[in-house]
């Protein structure tokens, strides 16, 4: 047990450790007003009031952290607070309420702090004035009680900020994984029209049929890869996509032209992994193959500001397609991007003239270029 003690007092983060800062100075300034103002002593003796509030504050944080810490979360967090749990969760603090009373009690009996020994307290009489008698008793009484008060109240803060800390990952991991579901289903409609796209060449070109096949087979291996993850840079992105335009290149040869414009200070920033892949797909399957005319598709992307940075991918629109867009793939980047940034974003898509146009708005992260 002392062991797990040890390792739960171990792994803490930079939230807790600021807040223990925090509680660290608030404990040593009200203990540092009290005693000032409960006890008389001479002016010499006010250096020893700054050691004991010294002390006592790292007292608490030591008893908070090495002794309640530890237990709330060997037994408490993710247990079900029934009436037993609850009990024996007071009872502990109600045992630790009485350890740190009676080190903090034990403090004011060493040789150099006597000055400062709680026995020493004076209270109101009733003609107003100080020095009135405080019993040992009394002192033990109040003091395992202020204890266990300011001991429980941690506890219950504590709780209350995990419950709401774990609540947040859980809701991250629910994001991450519909967001890899949603990823996945891009996999059988992008291998459909990249085989579709070899069946086409097969009878008219062998030869660049086995090149598709070879780019295939590359951008496969990359797309596998990068599907484990549920989001990537734009530059990891594009590599995937890339290929896949390449194999679109080889099918359409002058039919398709490219242009990348890519600042590149947007290319570390992270997007839904695939993004770029589905809306190229997009392009290629309601823009360029559905007109006879020579096509574009073009991406950019840039930054706005210091908050947020644009992607665009612009696809030429000649001919009116037979069958309406059912909209799939725009819909599944629109989802991942709300599960991803939630409303910190903006989507805009849409024909204008003879060009489809879908431009979205994302939070810039600048330490994402470090």
């Amino acid at each position: 047990m002392l062991k797990q003690f040890y390792q739960h007092s171990r792994n803490t983060s930079k939230s807790y450790r600021a807040a223990m800062m925090i509680m660290f100075g608030l404990h040593f300034v009200l203990t540092w007003s009290v005693m000032l103002s409960l006890m008389e002593m001479p002016q010499h003796h006010y250096s020893d009031i700054i050691l004991r509030s010294f002390l006592e504050a790292c007292l608490l944080v030591f008893i908070c952290h090495c002794l309640l810490r530890p237990y709330l979360r060997m037994n408490m967090l993710g247990a079900s607070m029934d009436i037993w749990t609850t009990f024996l969760g007071l009872a502990y603090i109600l045992f630790v309420s009485f350890i740190y009373f009676m080190l903090s009690y034990g403090l004011g009996k060493l040789s150099f702090l006597q000055s400062t020994d709680i026995s020493h307290i004076q209270v109101m009489t009733q003609a107003g004035k100080l020095g009135g008698e405080v019993t040992t008793l009394t002192i033990f009484v109040i003091g395992i009680l202020e204890s266990f008060a300011t001991l429980f109240l941690w506890c219950v803060a504590y709780l209350v900020w995990q419950f709401h800390k774990n609540k947040k990952q859980l809701q991250l991991e629910v994001n991450e994984s519909q967001i890899q579901q949603l990823t996945n289903q891009l996999s059988p409609h992008f291998l459909f029209n990249t085989l579709n796209s070899i069946r086409a060449l097969i009878f008219a070109d062998q030869e660049k049929a086995a090149e598709v096949v070879t780019l295939l087979s590359d951008l496969l291996r990359n797309q596998m890869q990068s599907q484990m993850k549920t989001k990537s840079t734009l530059a990891q992105d594009w590599l995937i996509t890339d290929k896949y335009l390449a194999i679109e290149k080889v099918r359409f040869d002058k039919k398709l032209q490219l242009t990348v414009q890519f600042a590149e200070a947007t290319l570390s920033q992270n997007i839904p992994t695939l993004t770029l892949l589905t809306l190229a797909e997009n392009a290629i399957k309601h823009g360029i193959s559905t007109s006879r005319k020579p096509g574009f598709i073009h991406v950019e992307s840039a930054v706005l500001n210091d908050d947020y940075w644009r992607l665009t991918i612009t696809n030429s629109v000649y001919a009116q397609k037979v069958q309406p867009s059912t909209k799939v793939g725009i819909h599944n980047v629109k989802k991942r991007l709300e599960l991803m940034f939630t409303s910190k974003y903006q989507f805009f898509n849409g024909l204008d003239q003879d060009q489809f146009v879908v431009s979205m708005e994302l939070p810039y992260v600048k330490s994402a270029n470090r």
